[in-house]
């Protein structure tokens, strides 16, 4: 706390008005971040309703991912230290992070039901769609020496529809039609 204190300019005391513990800290800083982050995703999506669920998810990946390129400092530390939160506090993350889940789920299911996808477990696929997008800030190390973010985005998203998608012509999943000409 006292090196906390110090690179903010202001005594321990004047800190502890404000925070009471370090925990207090790292839950302000997590939660701000997860709570702006779901906030933004339900925006984004809502602004998306009207368009097809294959378009909307693609722009939707693509504002995710950039969201985590943008933050990537805040994704990492976010998996760092939410374990060491008191389990109310972890619990509220967890939360925050099942609104941003539930918003692909949401938009996945809607492309069930229009026909475009095809996709028989909707929550599993939106957990593979946030990991990736958190995989961009975990492994930037390693993947920006060998594709750019938008390159990036484009394979992920490219690889996620050919998975999800169904052909409008055949009525038979992308990935599937794909294999069978094998």
């Amino acid at each position: 706390m006292r090196e906390l204190a110090k690179a903010c300019e202001m005594s321990a005391g004047a800190l502890y008005h404000y925070f009471g513990s370090k925990e207090e800290i790292l839950y302000s800083i997590i939660n701000s971040a997860t709570s702006e982050q779901a906030g933004s995703m339900e925006d984004w999506a809502n602004e998306l309703a009207t368009v097809s669920p294959t378009i909307a998810l693609v722009e939707l990946m693509r504002k995710f991912y950039k969201w985590h390129d943008n933050n990537q400092d805040i994704t990492l530390f976010g998996y760092q230290e939410t374990k060491n939160l008191p389990d109310n506090a972890r619990q509220s993350i967890f939360d925050s992070e099942a609104h941003i889940l539930a918003v692909f789920e949401k938009l996945l299911t809607r492309g069930i039901k229009q026909g475009e996808f095809n996709i028989d477990d909707p929550k599993l696929i939106a957990h593979d769609i946030v990991i990736l997008g958190h995989a961009w800030a975990f492994r930037r190390w390693h993947l920006r020496k060998h594709w750019t973010f938008k390159t990036y985005v484009k394979k992920q998203t490219d690889a996620m529809l050919l998975a999800i998608t169904v052909d409008k012509n055949t009525g038979v999943a992308n990935k599937q039609r794909k294999e069978s000409s094998k």
